[in-house]
């Protein structure tokens, strides 16, 4: 997704990674910022098979970055939907089956009540149970994925610090959580914890097929990580990148 003008730029830095360009197309429209993750369309299937975007009003004023999903849904002719939830990426996980998971940053940023929200949830997404807890890491963007991680249907990721660390309870209180919710099939999450000491970002992962690439900082803690994760998703080939 690149600005007419800047094509030949991100062409050329592909290109000259050795980026298999055969793999690549260009759909023209500029963006705010590169916080894709928290402002790309989010995809829904329905029970024919057929995929399509259901929009969300993307939580910053970045009007360019918003109209991402349209964008993107009318380069690829895929149906497209749009709610009156304001959320981001970075706050929503779902294990694919209807399970849907967000910190409580998802109330205080919509005008529409707190049932509303699941309702819509439900209506334009399929999620039911949509699990809202309240963020425990006390930093200003209370986005899940800075503390968690669906990796399968019966799998979840979470951080991990020391006792000593200011939020170690609350982080505990997630774990308990987890611990008592079933998974879609009715069984227990299998949880696997990773350890950031010093608020390292290893659960702001992403899994493309069949690859997980990890953000790692060059902190003696990357290779545990990295272990955890090639424990969690054997068959997966786990990538870092700084």
């Amino acid at each position: 997704l690149v600005s007419s003008n800047s094509q030949n730029s991100a062409y050329n830095s592909m290109n000259n990674a050795d980026v298999n360009m055969d793999n690549v197309e260009f759909i023209l429209g500029s963006t705010d910022s590169y916080w894709t993750r928290d402002y790309g369309p989010w995809w829904v299937v329905d029970g024919y098979g057929d995929v399509g975007i259901v929009d969300f009003t993307y939580n910053r004023p970045r009007p360019n970055d918003n109209d991402a999903p349209l964008k993107v849904s009318d380069y690829l002719n895929v149906p497209y939907f749009a709610t009156d939830i304001v959320h981001a990426g970075g706050n929503y996980m779902t294990d694919g089956l209807g399970i849907g998971a967000s910190s409580t940053l998802v109330y205080e940023e919509n005008s529409m009540s707190d049932n509303q929200i699941h309702q819509d949830m439900f209506n334009y997404y399929g999620i039911d149970p949509y699990h809202t807890i309240e963020d425990p890491n006390n930093t200003y963007i209370d986005h899940i994925d800075c503390w968690g991680k669906f990796l399968s249907t019966d799998k979840v990721l979470l951080r991990e610090v020391p006792t000593s660390h200011a939020q170690y309870d609350e982080i505990e209180e997630v774990v308990d959580y987890f611990e008592s919710i079933p998974t879609s099939s009715g069984g227990s999450w299998s949880i696997y914890r990773v350890y950031t000491p010093n608020n390292q970002p290893y659960t702001n992962s992403i899994i493309l097929n069949n690859k997980v690439f990890v953000p790692v900082i060059n902190s003696s803690w990357d290779d545990e990580a990295l272990e955890v994760y090639e424990e969690a998703m054997p068959g997966y080939e786990v990538l870092p990148f700084t």
